[in-house]
This record gives structure tokens, sequence and C-alpha cells, in this order.
């Protein structure tokens, strides 16, 4: 097939494209600028920037299939309110969505976020953490979830007259080479010996490595069918502490942790304006991936250590540049 990726320079971007490309298919890379990462076998398709008014028409040309990843992600100093989040990621999303629909595309698959279920797994009656799924009501608690979930509601409004199969991923957090964010800071906290208050956590936490996830992307296209369907989907869950543990072996360091009680962690964490990277650390999100599994034929193909070693090399690698 001939698939159209946006954010195609990005971490999942770039996993993705080579992982289109092992098997068989032709990839246009939707960029704003040249990025000189990508694959000389990836074709170039510059759209500059991902909005209400992008012309998306050259782009598709010939395009079986779309994999959408571009999005603002992260806050900017500045640009925390929602209408920006949702003038890239519902707007930006709902114009592509329309030129696809007109292009005559098979298959759309956004790349959506765990954060439209919510920020955290709700607790059963014995006060054991439930698994989110694609089937749950959302919840988003932040105005990138809301945006995300927004742009689901477009096109599932835009393609619900059409042929065309709109594939909806919720990943929880991506690890592996090139990881940024939370993860990231976590490692680099690790590998210069800082002490970490999480020895006594219990919580549970799915992952997903960018390349068990760049695979589940693969299965979605197959020539000749089309399905639709909104899932979640992630290859292992661990907690903070043996997170902590498994990022210091992959170091070759020792993970120095301590504990404190949560309740004084919390206070300490609010006090200095931390507590929503407290909370993504110790709190507990686990998601269900049987239902993506059975539909397309996906089990994560790389383990978590190998995923890990990978990202460790990465992370050296950046450090000597």
């Amino acid at each position: 097939m001939r698939i159209l990726v946006t954010g195609a320079s990005g971490f999942v971007g770039r996993a993705v494209c080579r992982y289109l490309r092992e098997a068989g298919h032709t990839v246009v890379a939707a960029i704003r600028q040249r990025a000189p990462d990508l694959p000389r076998e990836v074709e170039v398709a510059l759209v500059g920037d991902i909005n209400a008014t992008t012309i998306w028409s050259p782009a598709l040309e010939n395009v079986n299939g779309i994999v959408h990843l571009a999005a603002l992600t992260h806050r900017a100093q500045g640009l925390d309110d929602i209408e920006t989040y949702r003038a890239i990621n519902v707007e930006g999303t709902a114009q592509l969505a329309s030129a696809a629909k007109a292009a005559g595309v098979e298959t759309f698959l956004f790349m959506s976020s765990i954060k439209v279920n919510g920020e955290y797994s709700p607790l059963d009656a014995h006060g054991q953490p439930q698994r989110l799924s694609g089937n749950d009501i959302p919840q988003p608690g932040s105005a990138y979830g809301q945006s995300k979930w927004e742009a689901e509601q477009r096109l599932e409004e835009i393609f619900r007259d059409s042929s065309i199969g709109l594939v909806i991923l919720r990943p929880p957090l991506i690890y592996g080479p090139g990881q940024k964010g939370n993860l990231l800071s976590l490692m680099q906290f690790i590998d210069r010996g800082f002490p970490l208050p999480f020895a006594s956590s219990k919580n549970h936490r799915s992952l997903i490595s960018v390349d068990n996830l760049a695979g589940a992307v693969v299965n979605s296209f197959v020539e000749g069918t089309v399905r639709s369907g909104t899932y979640t989907l992630a290859d292992i869950d661990i907690s903070s502490a043996d997170l902590v543990r498994a990022m210091a072996g992959a170091l070759a360091v020792q993970p120095r942790l301590f504990s404190v009680p949560f309740g004084i962690l919390e206070w300490l964490a609010r006090a200095i304006g931390r507590e929503e990277q407290l909370n993504k650390i110790t709190g507990n999100l686990i998601v269900d991936r049987d239902q993506f599994s059975q539909d397309f034929a996906w089990l994560p193909t790389l383990g978590f250590e190998h995923s890990l070693a990978d990202a460790v090399k990465s992370y050296r690698s950046m450090r000597r540049e």
C-alpha cells in the first residue's frame, strides 16, 4: 500500500516509517520541513503547518492509507489553553480527514492517547486498578486529552457515511530509542545517581515500546481488509520501583531508591509544583490490549529488556553528541 505518515520525523514517526517500509509499503512522509534522518526510501511531502487550512491534496495522490501522528503534545510557555491544542489536534486532524475522504483513502489510523480515558485507572471494590479500554466512557483530565477526544469525535463524524476504515489507537507511555518527556528525565536522574523516593511503590503502569507500537500500526494495514475501532494497547505493566530498577540495570548503575510515606511525598510535590509529574510516576494506569490483539493479530515482538537496552544505547549516543 501507499501510506502517508504525518509526524514522520518524530519519535514515533521514524519507527513507524521504518516498520511500514520493512513490511513492503511505500511511505510518504508528510513533514513541515526536510528532515535529514529520514531514510532515502521514504518519499517526502512538504505540507507546512498542520491546521484548518493545510492543503493536503498533492500529498494524498494515489495514497491508500494514512497514519496521523502529528500533534501538539507538550505544553509550551504561553500555549497551554485548550484552543491552542484544538487548532492543531482537532481542526488540523479534521482538515486531513476531509481531504482523505475526498481522495478515497481506504484506512485512516489516528494516534490518539490514553489521556482520552483519563489520568488514572479506576479502582474496583477490592481497591485494585481496572484496565482502561477503547470502550470506556472518555474522561480526559487535561487540555491535551480533551483535544484528542474531540479529534476522535470529529473523525467519527467525517467518516460516518463512508467506507473508510478508522482505526484509533490510545497508547500509554511510550518508551524506546529517542524517548522523551518523563521517561527521559527519569533515566537522566537514575544515570546521575539521584536518590528516588519510590522504593515502596506498588503501583502499576502500562507501557509500550515504540517498536511494538510501530508493529501494531503495520498490522492495522492489510490490503483489501478494512476494519474500524478504538483500541488501547501495551506490552508491559510495571511498578515505578521496578521501572527504576530495570532502567538502572540497563544503565549499569545502582538504583538509589528509598522510601517516603506517600502523603509526605504528595505534599512535597504539591509544594514545588510537581504534583502532576509525581502522579504520572506513582499512580496506577493500566490498559487492555486483548481486543486489538484479537482484531489485528498483534502481539509484541520485542521484549521489555531488549527495548530498554535500545533506549539506553540511544540515550548514551545523544549524550556523546
